[in-house]
């Protein structure tokens, strides 16, 4: 089992479930059949956060993959911003499982307001961390299982398949 969590704020809950959706098929598609399993993590509610930070910071710290959905903010209080920092500092910790942080961006075509500028500017100068824009929720699916399905590709060639016993 390899966790994958999952963040977007509220309003993006839509692409959240795209990206269960993604992961559930790439799991159900490729990687069961060798005893491979991708599970999705994170929280149903983006409020929850102000709650539950620390519970969520451990999660983070035992999941292999971390998927960022975001379009114009960081969520409530910023919150979601320290957990991404963290999810990134944790990729660095080689003595921890945390493989690859990656951050989808919704397209914002019209947007002017210098805050969301900066915000996505911020992103997109991440170093180490793929940005991946999307316009549509196909986008966001078929980019994701691609990633998804890299990820299994790396796992198998790193970690021995289980055999069936006699």
């Amino acid at each position: 089992m390899h966790r994958v969590y999952l963040s977007a704020p509220g309003d993006l809950d839509k692409e959240k479930d795209i990206c269960r959706e993604a992961i559930s098929q790439v799991n159900g598609s490729d990687a069961m059949k060798d005893k491979i399993l991708l599970v999705s993590l994170g929280l149903r509610e983006d409020g929850m956060i102000e709650q539950v930070r620390g519970p969520v910071t451990d999660n983070v710290r035992q999941c292999s993959y971390f998927v960022q959905v975001f379009e114009d903010d960081w969520g409530p209080k910023n919150l979601m911003r320290k957990v991404f920092y963290t999810a990134c500092d944790l990729r660095a910790d080689e003595t921890l499982p945390m493989r690859q942080v990656i951050v989808f961006l919704k397209d914002a075509p019209r947007e002017t307001d210098p805050e969301i500028l900066a915000f996505r500017k911020e992103l997109a100068d991440l170093p180490d961390v793929p940005v991946y824009s999307f316009q549509t929720a196909d986008q966001l699916r078929q980019k994701l299982s691609e990633i998804a399905t890299e990820w299994v590709k790396q796992i198998r060639e790193t970690e021995p398949i289980p055999q069936p016993t006699a």
